[in-house]
């Protein structure tokens, strides 16, 4: 009998401290995300049909190029976030990215064909030519949460895409004269820009904030790929740009009607 009792009271101790570990979590079905990032991106420069005498960068491990070649990404973007499951969120939403990249040689200039007619043919001496691109965007993204328990601070896995609209563009040519700064206008025109790319991106983030109140998630987004439709006349060779970014967003909560309950052992 004796035996009995302390089987039973080590089951009920048990049951006790299951119990005492449950948890009954209640959190908001969707929230509103402000973000802010910046996206880095090398790949290999394309050899222009009007480029002559180009000498690129040196490479890093044969396919990253130097610091000089590279795209650089800062967006600021607005994105609803809604709750599929415990463990998996969606979310969709607009962003303004501007794009910047830097063209130069390991020489003093190299030279671009500005005119050709017959067998005469102008050349200029361009030192760097410099892009800025505004692009809307559409980010598409899921998050998998390993651990449904509702810490202060949590990991969790994300995937998604971005799909970039080029809304305007400048380009700033660096002659190696001042004297051919009047050929800015036809390098410029015959630069030619993409109108349309997008970035597949995986990567690991952390959650700061409890459920029902707001939020913080710092993001490193690696590796983003880049894709695009048109790489004809693009400086850059973009179906090979591969890198990295860092994303912060501040999420918002929205109390719907229907909110998310569920039980955490």
């Amino acid at each position: 009998m004796k035996k009995f009792f302390i089987i039973l009271c080590l089951i009920g101790l048990f049951f006790d401290k299951v119990q005492a570990q449950e948890e009954i979590i209640t959190m908001p079905r969707l929230s509103l995300g402000i973000e802010v990032g910046a996206n880095i991106l090398f790949g290999d420069t394309d050899n222009h049909e009007r480029i002559r005498s180009y000498h690129n960068y040196g490479s890093l491990f044969g396919f990253l190029p130097e610091i000089e070649n590279n795209f650089n990404f800062f967006y600021l973007g607005i994105k609803p976030e809604y709750v599929l499951h415990k463990r998996f969120t969606i979310a969709a939403g607009v962003r303004f990215s501007l794009s910047t990249f830097t063209l130069g040689s390991d020489r003093k200039y190299f030279l671009w064909k500005v005119h050709e007619e017959g067998t005469n043919t102008d050349y200029v001496e361009i030192q760097k030519i410099s892009q800025k691109k505004y692009y809307i965007g559409i980010p598409l993204e899921v998050k998998f949460f390993p651990d449904v328990k509702d810490y202060m601070s949590k990991c969790y896995f994300i995937f998604g895409a971005v799909l970039n609209f080029l809304v305007a563009s400048d380009n700033d040519v660096s002659f190696r004269n001042t004297a051919m700064n009047k050929y800015a206008s036809d390098v410029s025109g015959q630069i030619g820009n993409p109108n349309f790319h997008a970035q597949l991106f995986g990567g690991i983030g952390l959650k700061i904030g409890r459920a029902n109140r707001p939020v913080g998630n710092i993001e490193l987004r690696l590796p983003i790929y880049m894709l695009t439709n048109d790489k004809s006349n693009s400086l850059m060779k973009e179906n090979k740009a591969l890198g990295f970014g860092l994303q912060l967003t501040l999420q918002i909560p929205v109390f719907p009607k229907h909110q998310l309950v569920y039980k955490v052992n």
